[in-house]
């Protein structure tokens, strides 16, 4: 079963009503993660002007509620409760069409949103980037902007060479410079940061918890009481996701009540091809409503007690894939988390892109 048809069958389900243990104690949000705002980019990234219109104007219609990221993160560390249908929009990598399209329809409704900037691509205007000038203007109309590396690079990539004292220097130095670049070009500074391509490892995230930084991937579900802040999912808004029903399975999702204690780590060798996951879950559930789909389809469940064990029954393939586990609320809704792996290629090579 391929994730889209996992999409297709949550939208079908959530007409439904289910009985099953509804967390009160479980506040969440959604953050939601854009790139273009345009027909003319790659569809994987691209939502059209007229989608992202009809998402905010389905917010509006629905009483959510936009907070503006920094907001909401001081909320999750000082654990205090979040409201229900609370969200916040954030773009990555500063494209132009975040200015020319999303922002005029953000300031419309007062909305806010974080633009998380990769510095470099901005000092020398590569692919469509936005100018610091322009950034300025918006950060003074209701954005955040915030760090997103110097170069954009696939963090846990090592070069040829680079033993691991050497990349964590590297590493870094591409966050503390895109930090002090951002400071001097907007004059603020937000302890917050988006992984490129939402790549990410326990090696990196003690490395930004150590540095003080929120920091946020690519991987889909809601943030809420037991969520990593080095690991905080956001809903990749693009393409075939971006469709009304999809973005309302997603907007209305919760915060999975499990921790992750254990998997497998990334980058996967070629051979290790069939990671695991193991989650701990904090209150009782309908272990026989809890679903996990990846590559190749259902994943395989193994419970014990209050903890699963998940595992693929097929090798996932080189390059990013996800494992993404849900559970029905008991409201016509969804408790979501969701895993992120990266497998190295069978010569033991990186797929770069």
């Amino acid at each position: 079963m391929t994730i889209k048809y996992f999409l297709f069958s949550l939208i079908a389900f959530f007409s439904l009503t289910i009985t099953t243990p509804s967390y009160a104690d479980n506040s969440s949000a959604v953050i939601l993660l854009y790139h273009h705002v345009d027909s003319s980019t790659p569809a994987i990234t691209s939502v059209s002007p007229q989608q992202f219109e009809q998402q905010l104007d389905y917010l509006q219609a629905n009483e959510f509620s936009v907070w503006p990221l920094p907001q909401l993160m001081k909320h999750s560390i000082e654990g205090l409760n979040i409201p229900d249908k609370v969200l916040a929009i954030t773009f990555d990598d500063a494209y132009e069409s975040v200015y020319t399209e999303a922002y005029p329809r953000l300031k419309k409704r007062g909305l806010p949103f974080t633009i998380f900037v990769t510095t470099d691509s901005v000092d020398k205007q590569f692919n469509k980037q936005l100018s610091w000038q322009k950034l300025l203007e918006m950060s003074r109309n209701g954005a955040t902007i915030a760090n997103h590396t110097v170069n954009h690079p696939h963090m846990l990539y090592r070069l040829a060479g680079e033993d691991s004292e050497q990349w964590q220097q590297r590493i870094r130095a591409e966050i503390n410079q895109a930090q002090q670049r951002i400071e001097e070009q907007i004059g603020s500074r937000h302890t917050l940061f988006a992984y490129p391509y939402g790549e990410h490892n326990q090696i990196l995230k003690q490395m930004l918890k150590d540095m003080g930084y929120s920091a946020f991937g690519q991987q889909s579900g809601a943030i809420g009481k037991y969520t990593d802040l080095q690991s905080i999912p956001r809903y990749p808004i693009a393409g075939d996701y971006s469709k009304l029903d999809d973005f309302i399975v997603k907007i209305h999702s919760q915060a999975l009540p499990a921790i992750e204690i254990s998997s497998s780590p990334t980058p996967l060798p070629a051979q290790q091809n069939q990671p695991s996951l193991t989650l701990a879950f904090k209150q009782k559930v309908n272990r026989d409503l809890f679903q996990c789909y990846g590559p190749g389809g259902r994943l395989e469940t193994l419970w014990q007690g209050d903890t699963v064990e998940v595992r693929s029954k097929v090798s996932i393939p080189a390059g990013r894939s996800r494992y993404n586990c849900t559970l029905p609320t008991g409201d016509n809704r969804y408790y979501w988390y969701s895993k992120p792996w990266i497998r190295l290629q069978d010569d033991g090579s990186w797929i770069l892109d």
